[in-house]
């Protein structure tokens, strides 16, 4: 499979937006008349290679019925009489570029402002990384702030909701596969990639058994060839030597006695080689069985290597964010379990990595409507609802609950609760009798809830706070011994 970075995507809309800014790209300026400058229109093309429209054209000769007409263009003149033709193929282009433009222009006048409560605001542009249409207003912060840099924004698109993957609802079809000749997603495309990696690593191991399975049998071969030389040297010196019926009788046998242990032991060698070779071969299809197995599970139900009850439901997905996970955080496969570890993991530098707090953030943000989030946690954890825009590099200001960015729900390891906000701590006198905590979150009431799920579902505790910008779910995870970990479970 071969893919197309998103850039290229975004390159397209990119084109579009400047094109209903106002500002002409390169192509609508290869389209426009040089007389009318407006898009062609029934274009005629001069001799000297230039075009223009018929009715400026017409236009032209009648007004230079005195003086000679020149191209405005290159000011070339052409005699008395100009041939001119008209241009299909730039007809056609032109034509086709208008109803484009046209169709543009009327989809981005309905897109309306994701931020603004009174959904009447127009956007001004789309967020292709947070999926989110702004105003002029609201748009500021992602032109500004140095946590967006990277954002595509492009003109509003009223079509966002089809550009979600059907596999994946919550990512953005991002990459072009030339295999299935369709868009598809960064899930799908590290999936296709994993099983693109298992093919050629099959591949490998298989040349690489041929080939060592030729070498041995090419050596022997040529030891049963040289066995075969001793043998017909041997016979040729008996046959030589005139002796005794008993000499010979005895050097015969010794002949004979010579080659059967010669091709017992060939035989011996060959099948141990052999035995070695099947089962070096049997191990390794095992080993590929199990990463084919591994891949198909990863495929259909990406696997929770973590303490997940097996009658666990899951309507939805949320994955973590690696970019964004501490050095001291070890990240399952399928990006949903982080554990705290005590060596420093040598994870590549990011802007969005949390340097010295033991943290992560997952993957998908959300800035309308309700989510709730189910985490399998234990040890001294902290769960937390956060903005994007928090701080990563320091050691204090940066832990969930110390800021203004973040609100969180603390455990000590020992059944004591906590909540935090602004650095404000709030004791839990309910005692925790669930390892499972449900995280809810109303974006337009600015309600976060705790609440611990077993049976029945215990309300902890609740934060009102006014959300301004999307909200990401926040673990947490401070202790080696005894461990700590956490698992998203559920998503609704």
């Amino acid at each position: 499979m071969s893919s197309v970075d998103s850039s290229n995507i975004t390159s397209y809309h990119q084109e579009g937006a400047r094109m209903g800014d106002g500002n002409k790209t390169k192509l609508e300026e290869m389209l426009t008349c040089p007389i009318c400058q407006d898009i062609f229109k029934d274009p005629r093309l001069l001799p000297c290679g230039h075009s223009m429209c018929m009715v400026c054209l017409e236009g032209m000769v009648d007004h230079s019925s005195v003086l000679p007409f020149r191209c405005p263009d290159c000011r070339g003149y052409f005699g008395q009489v100009v041939g001119v033709q008209k241009s299909y193929t730039l007809s056609g282009i032109a034509e086709d570029f208008r109803v484009n433009k046209k169709r543009e222009d009327e989809r981005t006048k309905s897109v309306y402002c994701d931020f603004c409560l009174d959904d009447k605001t127009l956007a001004n542009k789309t967020c292709l990384k947070c999926e989110v249409s702004m105003c002029e207003e609201h748009v500021k912060s992602h032109q500004e702030l140095q946590v967006f840099t990277g954002h595509a924004l492009v003109n509003p698109l009223s079509d966002l909701l089809e550009r979600k993957c059907p596999q994946h609802e919550d990512q953005v079809l991002r990459y072009y596969c030339s295999t299935s000749r369709r868009y598809i997603c960064n899930i799908c495309a590290l999936e296709s990639k994993q099983l693109n990696q298992a093919t050629e690593a099959s591949n490998v191991l298989r040349r690489q058994l041929i080939e060592y399975m030729d070498q041995h049998f090419q050596t022997l071969e040529e030891q049963i060839r040289q066995s075969k030389k001793q043998q017909r040297d041997i016979q040729q010196e008996l046959s030589s030597k005139v002796n005794s019926a008993d000499s010979h009788f005895n050097c015969v046998t010794v002949a004979l006695l010579f080659l059967w242990i010669a091709v017992l032991y060939y035989a011996y060698s060959y099948f141990m080689e052999n035995q070695a070779l099947t089962e070096k071969l049997d191990m390794q299809q095992k080993n590929l069985h199990e990463t084919y197995s591994s891949i198909a599970e990863f495929l259909v139900d990406p696997p929770m290597r973590s303490h997940k009850h097996p009658d666990t439901e899951e309507p939805g997905i949320l994955l973590l964010d690696m970019d964004s996970a501490s050095p001291y955080l070890g990240v399952s496969i399928d990006l949903r379990t982080a554990e705290r570890v005590k060596p420093r993991l040598d994870y590549p530098d990011k802007t969005r990595r949390f340097n010295e707090a033991p943290q992560v953030l997952s993957a998908g943000c959300f800035s309308m409507g309700t989510h709730v989030w189910e985490v399998e946690a234990e040890g001294y954890w902290d769960i937390a609802v956060s903005y994007r825009s928090i701080k990563r590099k320091s050691k204090h200001s940066s832990v969930f609950g110390n800021n203004a960015e973040s609100w969180s729900l603390t455990h000590n390891g020992n059944g004591k609760l906590s909540a935090y906000h602004k650095g404000e701590k709030t004791v839990i006198s309910a005692a925790l009798q669930s390892s499972r905590i449900a995280v809810s979150v109303h974006f337009e009431k600015g309600n976060i809830t705790f609440s611990a799920v077993n049976s029945t579902i215990k309300h902890l505790h609740e934060f009102k706070a006014k959300l301004t910008e999307p909200v990401c779910l926040g673990l947490g995870l401070y202790k080696v011994d005894p461990p700590s970990r956490a698992s998203i479970v559920k998503v609704s």
